[in-house]
């Protein structure tokens, strides 16, 4: 157990579990790691069997995994395949990533599917347009897959705010802006993601890779951006409607920087998750308003591809925690031969304690 002590309250991070042991299996994971709750204790989680060989295990070569917990966590089921992800890596055209499901409003799952094209020598590039699957049976069964932005893109968020869908892409077939067109925009459905419509965020996408969106509850919403060339400096707009307009405020001082930012808000407490700055670490921020976060806390210290990461708003007994699902490097066992950064699942749950 990990304490991190505040004036007011207390941070409770639970030691690692592994949820998905890919040394053993001689797999890894990557980007994939989507949850979403579909029922009162019940939710989804997804995770990638990806190649340990290829990219060094940091790739996303291979199909995306799902299993149903109905317990808030304590037990899950099977493992599944996610049918459209099978299809697409025996067609061999492009693979797929979930990084990121939501539950609309009518109670489907629907899942937002990244189609990486591996045409690059790198992980995952470049991106197709993409697509999303939705399931009406809590995962049961799955319908056929549809286009959700006519954008080559990376879906970095997504999330529901009362009756609306609404996703977080950046426009861009690679990760890192270099023209004018590469843009932020959100995508907001008031049909259960039946369709959507394009909202252009303010944030300047040269140099930015990443992102993340959070509801504050209060009629605010907040959206985050990754500097490539500033880590220690999160771009940040908010919204006041509900997405149909943004401002850019002030960017978010990190004194260890961040990638891969990952947000959420427990208990009228911010958390703020990813990679730290020069991929070292993973780091942990929290904050009272969304704009001004604490001292970087460490909860990994591994150097490299590693630390990608997720979290889920839980209520078990009246009690409020989130469950973090990250991906670590593996350790080195025996004989065993061990990639560069092929990377095991855990989970690990943060509650906020007030006294």
């Amino acid at each position: 157990m990990l304490n991190i002590d505040f004036k007011d309250y207390v941070i409770r991070l639970s030691d690692p579990e592994v949820y998905v042991d890919n040394f053993v299996r001689r797999r890894s994971g990557h980007m994939t790691h989507a949850m979403t709750e579909f029922a009162k204790g019940k939710f989804i989680d997804f995770n990638s069997s990806c190649s340990a060989v290829r990219a060094a295990g940091h790739s996303a070569y291979g199909f995306v995994e799902y299993r149903i917990s109905e317990d808030c966590g304590k037990t899950y089921s099977e493992a599944r395949v996610l049918p459209f992800s099978r299809e697409a890596f025996l067609d061999g055209i492009f693979t797929v990533s979930v990084e990121k499901a939501v539950t609309c409003r009518d109670g489907s799952i629907l899942a937002f599917c990244l189609r990486n094209t591996m045409l690059e020598p790198v992980c995952c590039e470049p991106w197709l347009t993409p697509m999303a699957v939705r399931s009406r049976d809590g995962g049961e069964t799955w319908e056929s897959p549809f286009e959700v932005s006519p954008y080559p893109g990376r879906i970095y968020d997504a999330l529901t705010v009362g009756d609306r869908v609404i996703f977080l892409e950046f426009k861009d077939e690679h990760f890192t802006g270099t023209k004018p067109e590469h843009k932020y925009s959100v995508f907001i459905s008031e049909d259960n993601g039946a369709n959507f419509v394009e909202i252009e965020l303010p944030i300047d996408g040269i140099g930015r890779g990443y992102g993340s969106i959070l509801n504050d509850g209060n009629g605010i919403l907040h959206a985050y951006a990754y500097n490539v060339n500033d880590e220690r400096h999160m771009d940040h707009a908010i919204s006041s409607d509900l997405g149909k307009t943004w401002r850019n405020v002030e960017p978010c001082y990190l004194n260890r920087g961040i990638r891969n930012p990952q947000t959420a808000l427990i208990d009228g407490v911010y958390v703020l998750h990813g990679r730290g700055e020069n991929a070292n670490g993973f780091v942990f921020y929290f904050s009272d308003d969304g704009f001004t976060w604490s001292e970087a806390s460490f909860a990994g210290d591994k150097v490299g591809g590693c630390y990608y990461s997720n979290n889920l708003p839980l209520n078990d007994a009246g009690r409020n925690f989130l469950l973090i699902q990250y991906s670590e490097m593996c350790e080195s066992a025996g004989s065993i031969p061990l990639q560069n950064h092929q990377v095991n699942v855990l989970h690990r749950t943060l509650e906020i304690d007030r006294g």
